[in-house]
């Protein structure tokens, strides 16, 4: 296990912060908005695989949620080093985004109108939906600014899609958390 002697490094202080590929950025820059957005959308995959003890589907889409949360992460390194490789083993690649679209397939879902849900796994698979909808519009701004490749634009676009697809089937198995 890694000794940390500060977990402070006061490189903050100033407003700054540094990349990991070494350069500082202010803590408003694009960059960080983006991995804020990844961070918060962490947070909701964590308690939807915490809800995977009580939902069946979440149960059964727990590999994908930990594939999610891992590529989330390569993202993260990526965006943060400006490019695949280093930290980045295992980047966002269109065959994520085929297993997404797979699997929003599988769920053969039939919806008439608007979408409400009402019960906690899927008010919460609904809020991953919605953090991921904000990573979106900050990857938008990101992309105009710098670079991002294509694949991952497609892959967050299409995990949005998943995620309101995973809420409907959670909506409809009717799971209660107490």
């Amino acid at each position: 296990m890694k000794k940390f002697s500060h977990i402070y490094t006061k490189f903050g202080d100033t407003g700054t912060t540094r990349t990991l590929s070494g350069d500082r950025v202010s803590k408003d820059d694009v960059l960080i908005e983006v991995n804020g957005d990844i961070d918060s959308l962490q947070i909701v995959l964590d308690k939807l695989i915490a809800f995977s003890l009580y939902s069946d589907i979440l149960l059964n889409q727990k590999e994908i949620l930990q594939r999610v949360q891992t590529l989330l992460w390569q993202l993260g390194g990526e965006i943060s080093q400006s490019q695949v490789g280093g930290f980045v083993t295992n980047p966002i690649s269109d065959d994520h985004v085929v297993e997404l679209e797979s699997q929003i397939e599988s769920f053969e879902l039939s919806l008439d109108g608007f979408q409400r849900f009402s019960n906690l796994a899927a008010i919460e698979v609904n809020e991953a939906r919605v953090r991921t909808r904000r990573l979106e519009r900050t990857l938008t701004q990101y992309l105009r600014d710098r670079q991002i490749r294509d694949e991952v634009y497609r892959y967050i676009n299409r995990l949005s899609d998943y995620f309101f697809a995973l809420a409907v089937k959670v909506q409809d198995e009717g799971v209660t958390l107490s």
